[in-house]
This record gives structure tokens, sequence and C-alpha cells, in this order.
């Protein structure tokens, strides 16, 4: 039996208190909310804050970790000032909501032949650890998936205990690559993982039918590495987030 509990992620252009209580009501233990719309660092109030963990209290969900929207990689050195200040905005409000995880796309992590854009992106994700040590929370990073292979050397050469990995095996197959490679490659520095959807988010906003991803290779990959953390369901924006998550919760069942 499947020991993760499941989680929801919502996307930040609904009505996210709404949403909440929808997850709720699906059997979900936990969500992964936007740092973005009304739940931004700087609209989001303090009065909106005691009243967001009011409510995820009351329905006994827990805030599986808070996502940093980025439009733009952290290989360049254009307003990446800027950027990582928004990022630090992001970590206290996780903190202060309750969560030890910020989840954020830092962009394709450069190949070491490409030393300028990869020692850029390292000194801009070093930068991201120290302000993660200070706000008192980690920071897993969602690669993209055509260089996951890379992620591993990025976060041994940093070295930094608040940097980490979040997997998505759906994204991964997406993109032709095997995920439970990159979970077992990964290892200990997976902090937050996705579990496989029905169909593929496709970053130009079609949906096609997903890759069929070996659920128990991957649980049992996820297993070996130790991790028994939520498994948050990512429906595709298009997607009925209900009957998504309705398809997971039936397919993990089937897990012995």
């Amino acid at each position: 039996m499947i020991r993760n509990p499941l989680g929801l992620r919502l996307d930040g252009d609904r009505a996210v208190r709404e949403r909440i209580q929808q997850a709720a009501r699906l059997g979900a233990r936990g969500v992964v909310l936007e740092a973005a719309g009304e739940l931004a660092p700087h609209r989001l109030g303090q009065t909106g804050r005691r009243d967001l963990k009011h409510l995820l209290r009351s329905l006994e969900l827990s805030l599986i970790a808070l996502n940093l929207p980025t439009r733009r990689a952290f290989d360049t050195v254009d307003q990446l000032e800027d950027r990582i200040r928004r990022a630090d905005a992001a970590f206290a409000l996780a903190f202060e909501l309750g969560t030890p995880l910020a989840l954020a796309r830092i962009g394709p992590i450069p190949s070491e032949d490409d030393a300028v854009r990869r020692e850029t992106l390292s000194s801009a994700a070093a930068s991201l650890a120290q302000r993660c040590d200070h706000r008192g929370v980690r920071l897993a990073i969602e690669a993209d998936p055509e260089t996951i292979g890379r992620l591993r050397g990025l976060l041994d050469a940093l070295n930094q205990p608040s940097l980490a990995a979040s997997v998505d095996p759906t994204a991964i197959l997406g993109a032709g690559f095997d995920p439970i490679a990159a979970t077992r490659d990964l290892n200990e520095w997976v902090a937050h993982a996705y579990a496989g959807a029905t169909t593929i988010r496709d970053p130009r906003g079609a949906s096609r039918a997903a890759r069929a991803l070996d659920w128990e290779e991957y649980i049992g990959a996820l297993e070996e590495i130790g991790y028994h953390r939520f498994l948050t369901v990512w429906p595709d924006p298009s997607a009925d987030p209900a009957a998504e998550f309705k398809a997971v919760v039936e397919r993990v069942g089937r897990i012995s």
C-alpha cells in the first residue's frame, strides 16, 4: 500500500478559497498554493494571511508548499536582483503560512560548457539558498524536464541544505526522458514529488494524453530514496481538477 498522502496543486488564476474547500471535499490531505494573484505577498495582508491559515486548519489541510511563479530564468543578470527579491518575499510568506517548502522553476540548467550562464545560475541559486536559510524554508527546484539530468550536479556543487529538487514524472515523460531514473538520480535531494497525471501539461496550452507512467516503478523509486512525503496532483489547466484527482486516487488505490 502506498504510504504517501495525496495533495492537490491549485493554480492561482481561480478563486483560491473555493478551490481549497473543493480540495478538502475531494479528500486531499494538503494543497500547493501559488504566490500570485490574491495570494501574492504584496497583496495578501495580515488579515488575509490569518484567514487563510484558519481556513486550512479548519479543513485539516496541510500547506504542502508555496509555489513562486517565475516568468524568466535565473541564468541572466538582467533584472536578476528583482527576481531574487520577489523570491525572498515568497519565502517569507511561505514561512508565515506554515509551510517549510517553496517551489520554483529557475529555468533550464546550462551545461558546464556554457560557463557564463552556468555561473550566473549557480550564483543566483546560492543567493536564493541564503534567503531560504534566513526565512526558515527550503526551496525545491522544479527543473526544466529537458535539463533534469543536470540538476543533481548543480545541487551537489552548491551543497546547500536549503536547496532541493521537485520531481514531476508527467513533465519528464512528456520531454522524452525517464522519470524513474531521474528520481533515483536525484535521490536524497528530492523534497517534493508530483503524482503522475492523465494528461501532459503543454506550455502551448494544449492537452494531450500522457505517456503511460509505470506507477509501481515510480512509487518504488520514491520508496527506495526514502521519500514518504506528499504526492501532489497537478491537473492540467484545461482539465477538470476533481476528475483528475479522482483518477489518481483510483490508480494509486490499485498499488499494493
